[in-house]
């Protein structure tokens, strides 16, 4: 496929007489050039182009309002924003509104620009290709596994135009979503994939534990401090860390954050001498941390640092195309070299596209496995299912007078019943690996259990813990050891 003629819009003479010069003399492609909004609205409506770079700010209009008019009338027409720094935020909008991506002005990494145009050149001469090919590759090297429909697509689309700028990342979505799955897919497409990529969960330590290890401790800082240890701002030095959960950091690991990203620096625990650290910073949470700024419970300078680029993961139970594709994978991951076929009867996957899955995609690999451990023969029925899934979630909690969330009476027989029976039932039976899996569910249904409280208290842990008739500690506990696993 031919490239039809490209549009710039720019009101900087150097800009358009730059691209006039690179496009005809060292990419060979017809281009044309306007000096405002209004000028290049009369060109798009009356002809078509594969392509156009239109800047962020026009004297008549702005980056985004052509973005928007040029997509309306022409979809196949890929926009590339060109942006100041102090724009960035506005550029990362219009990519979540169409554009291809964004270039930073002045053009000082003619590499980079390179890229940017020879990758929107690829794209534009084969789409669906090219988008096939990164869902191949999003599945076989990272796990993410999506449908051509999937509401995850254009995300992890987005993730990959992003991964290569030098922007913080804020990942939201509920648990189990793969919040840290699109933290190593951005970091495995950035110029940093070759040094470490290091998670870890603000909510599983304590204050203490957790500033000792993002930033290391010296000998004699605390009791049992015995020798200098870096912590993981020095480990990943020069690659990425994703800060998990980071709405369960405390006000104090807040403001130290701050500071470094503001500066770079920190200091480890018992230390005087300030250090440098060349990271990326991703972060994930569960939690709104825009309501939690507005309950003070999250610092709003933190919030602007962190949230950049904001990647809102859905809860699978919105996204009910990608249940099969995912089962599926979880199957072929779970068979060993002797078994050769497992499959689920249409009847229980209609349950489980059914299912609301408050544990999403994690929880959904444990049903998978547990059902593989039961299955007789390749068949997978019902019957594979824990109880649960049959009676539908909802008939088993239910909320006393006073408020508390508990199990119905009747639910703990019906799993445990159901659980031997198909167990029995089976002429070989492998005592270690039903052991896993009853521990596995043990542990799912206690996680299924605390985030239905918290889901009824808007993600209060205090009143979730006390509904739970366990104290917040406990609750947090309880939750994390579920994460760890």
């Amino acid at each position: 496929m031919s490239i039809a003629e490209i549009l710039i819009v720019d009101d900087e003479v150097e800009v358009c007489t730059f691209f006039n010069y690179y496009f005809q003399e060292i990419k060979q492609l017809p281009v044309h050039v306007d000096y405002s909004g209004e000028l290049a609205r009369k060109d798009f409506q009356q002809k078509k182009y594969d392509l156009a770079l239109i800047d962020l700010k026009l004297p008549d209009t702005d980056g985004i309002t052509l973005l928007k008019e040029i997509k309306a009338l022409n979809p196949n027409c890929e926009v590339i924003i060109m942006t100041g720094y102090s724009t960035v935020k506005s550029a990362v909008e219009a990519m979540k509104f169409g554009a291809f991506d964004y270039i930073d002005k002045p053009f000082n990494d003619l590499g980079e620009l390179d890229e940017i145009i020879d990758r929107v050149l690829q794209f534009i001469q084969s789409k669906q290709t090219y988008v096939q090919n990164e869902i191949k590759t999003i599945t076989t090297n990272f796990g993410i596994v999506i449908s051509e429909n999937s509401p995850m697509k254009e995300i992890l689309l987005l993730a990959r135009k992003i991964a290569s700028k030098k922007l913080g990342v804020l990942i939201e979505g509920e648990t189990g979503t793969g919040k840290e799955l699109a933290a190593r897919y951005i970091h495995n497409n950035s110029p940093r994939s070759s040094h470490p990529f290091i998670a870890i969960n603000c909510g599983a330590l304590t204050e203490s534990l957790l500033e000792s290890e993002l930033f290391g401790h010296e000998k004699g800082a605390f009791t049992g401090a015995i020798s200098r240890r870096r912590g993981v701002f020095e480990i990943a030095n020069y690659g990425t860390l994703l800060l998990d959960e980071i709405g369960d950091a405390s006000p104090a690991i807040q403001l130290k954050l701050l500071r470094v990203l503001e500066t770079g620096e920190f200091y480890r625990v018992g230390g005087e001498t300030p250090l440098k650290s060349d990271v990326r910073i991703l972060a994930a949470s569960n939690k709104n941390l825009r309501q939690a700024v507005k309950d003070r419970l999250f610092r709003e300078d933190l919030l602007y640092r962190l949230d950049v680029v904001d990647l809102k993961l859905p809860p699978l139970r919105k996204r009910v195309m990608d249940i099969e594709p995912l089962i599926n994978y979880f199957i072929e991951k779970n068979l060993s070299d002797k078994q050769t076929q497992a499959v689920f009867t249409k009847e229980a996957i209609s349950i489980l596209q059914n299912y609301s899955w408050p544990g999403n995609i994690r929880e959904l690999s444990n049903v998978v496995s547990r059902a593989m451990v039961l299955r007789v023969g390749s068949k997978m029925d019902e019957k594979c299912l824990p109880p649960y899934l049959l009676a539908r979630e909802e008939k088993h909690f239910e909320k006393e007078n006073n408020g508390n969330v508990v199990l119905s009476e009747d639910s703990p027989q019906i799993w445990t019943q159901h659980r031997l029976k198909t167990i029995l039932e089976q002429d070989e039976v492998n005592l270690p690996e039903v052991i896993r899996m009853l521990e596995q569910q043990n542990n799912d249904i206690i996680h299924t259990i605390i985030m239905k409280a918290l889901e009824t208290t808007n993600n209060n842990q205090n009143k979730a813990a006390e509904l739970l008739h366990i104290n917040p500690r406990t609750l947090r506990y309880l939750k994390n050891e579920k994460i760890k696993r």
